[in-house]
């Protein structure tokens, strides 16, 4: 009979005084101060471990997800064939635009789903990434105010694509003020001639990392996106036309997909339904492209990228 009472004190000891610690000489409860403290120290260091690894771009979650969205598109395609088949794509997917005005310029907008600044991630009650700072597209800036960017110049047929989240991004006004709508073209600055991020920023406000790429696979992007619109090296043209395609190639290969551009693939698809198949699969320029002149072959040679 005392056994069973001396074993229903401990058991009830041990829960009561959980968190607490007793010394009764012949025996002990809960855990000493200083041992608690030690236990807060180790809980806490991995809380903030987990923290930090959910801001990470989930890449065995996404490749499942990749693999399911693009099953319709044939790998054998190349050219005119898989454009094409890029396009009907996007058209099922996209259910919506976001919408230009809709975007808006402050950090409580769309913006916060797609350019969030990784270190202020939340998620909403379903799961959803967000932040409360963004990234300017040119220069990694942080901040919660900022212009949107027509990364296919309005004047230039980007009002065909300007709702469409994927194409326009957040800028500082410094940035968005500098390039005007100039194409792309490697080494410039001039704000009518052409314009390079790297050129104009590298030794100035600094540019993101892989910047070229970014732009570059925005723009392979809008023509999966909208139709009437074309890429050449002939930049003079500028009624819907972009370019220069050459170095938009150049850069492409250059500069890997980077975890932002991950990231705002999985916003777009939140928000509107649709990807950007060149951040998905950065090899689908040059299978479309890469055949354009010696200087994209061999781009996409060095990146090991097929061209057909």
């Amino acid at each position: 009979m005392k056994k069973h009472i001396f074993l229903s004190l401990l058991t009830f000891s041990s829960v009561a005084l959980s968190g607490c610690y007793l010394d009764l000489g012949f025996i002990k409860f809960g855990t000493k101060p200083e041992e608690q403290e030690e236990q807060k120290k180790e809980e806490g260091g991995k809380e903030k471990e987990q923290s930090s690894d959910i801001l990470a771009y989930d890449e065995e979650k996404q490749a499942a997800r990749i693999k399911e969205y693009y099953t319709s598109i044939d790998e054998s395609q190349s050219g005119d064939a898989l454009l094409n088949a890029l396009r009907t794509l996007n058209l099922a997917n996209r259910t919506k635009t976001v919408g230009y005005k809709q975007m808006g310029t402050s950090a409580s907008g769309m913006y916060k789903y797609t350019d969030y600044d990784p270190t202020t991630v939340k998620y909403t009650s379903t799961g959803v990434p967000y932040g409360t700072k963004i990234v300017s597209f040119y220069s990694g800036k942080i901040t919660t105010s900022f212009n949107r960017e027509h990364t296919w110049p309005d004047s230039r047929g980007g009002n065909k694509v300007e709702d469409d989240i994927l194409m326009t991004r957040p800028t500082i006004t410094e940035e968005n003020s500098d390039r005007g709508n100039s194409p792309y073209i490697t080494g410039m600055v001039d704000g009518h001639n052409g314009w390079d991020p790297v050129a104009a920023f590298e030794n100035s406000i600094g540019v993101y990392k892989s910047i070229r790429g970014e732009c570059a696979r925005i723009i392979f992007y809008c023509m999966t996106a909208a139709t009437g619109l074309s890429l050449s090296d002939n930049t003079s043209t500028v009624s819907n036309t972009m370019g220069k395609l050459t170095n938009l190639i150049e850069w492409a290969c250059e500069n890997p997909v980077n975890d932002r551009e991950k990231r705002r693939n999985v916003g777009a698809e939140h928000l509107q339904g649709n990807r950007n198949a060149f951040v998905d699969h950065p090899e689908y320029a040059c299978k479309i492209w890469g055949n354009t002149n010696a200087a994209t072959r061999a781009a996409c040679s060095k990146a090991n990228y097929p061209t057909k």
